[in-house]
């Protein structure tokens, strides 16, 4: 993976400051987790994000596509949280 120490850090600052709710949305959609409520991403690697829930609990979530730049990271987790919100919408109607 090319994604700068700097990079990851901006990445993962601006998914906690600005997208907490796509966060929760990741957990509920692509991992079944229902019961989360708040998250944080800790870490992103090529094959998956990281996520710090209550309790310190970590939980992996599979990316649906390999990263390899910081522009892939952006392109797969906008991709992620649409597909979220339409996996969930589906789920309620």
């Amino acid at each position: 993976m090319s994604i700068t120490p700097e990079e990851l850090e901006r990445i993962i600052g601006h998914m906690n400051d600005d997208h907490g709710d796509a966060l929760v949305r990741y957990a509920h959609a692509f991992a079944n987790r229902n019961d989360v409520t708040a998250a944080k991403m800790v870490d992103l690697t090529e094959t998956e994000i990281v996520l710090a829930l209550q309790n310190d609990e970590r939980l992996a979530i599979p990316l649906t596509s390999p990263v390899q730049t910081a522009k892939d990271a952006h392109v797969v987790l906008v991709e992620m949280a649409k597909q979220a919100h339409s996996l969930l919408a589906a789920k309620t109607d």
